[in-house]
């Protein structure tokens, strides 16, 4: 499979975000066919709503997400 150009890959950050668009080049450069598996990660990723992605790096900062700043950020996002 040919490398994914910087305008492909600028394109897919733009339309789908970071963690799509990383899952793409990693997935294409690991050089195995796509399989169900895959695109069904790639389903889950592109279905996050800005509240699940701000709910993701609360948890994964360790903040709890009934802290008051953490519902603050997460009105935000609605």
């Amino acid at each position: 499979m040919p490398a994914l150009s910087w305008e492909v890959v600028a394109s897919l950050i733009v339309q789908y975000g970071i963690p799509f668009a990383e899952s793409i080049v990693k997935k294409a450069e690991s050089g195995s066919p796509p399989t169900t598996a895959d695109f069904a990660e790639l389903r889950a990723l592109e279905g996050q709503t800005a509240t699940d992605k701000m709910k993701a790096q609360l948890v994964a900062a360790g903040i709890p997400l009934d802290d008051p700043k953490a519902v603050a950020l997460l009105a935000l996002t609605k």
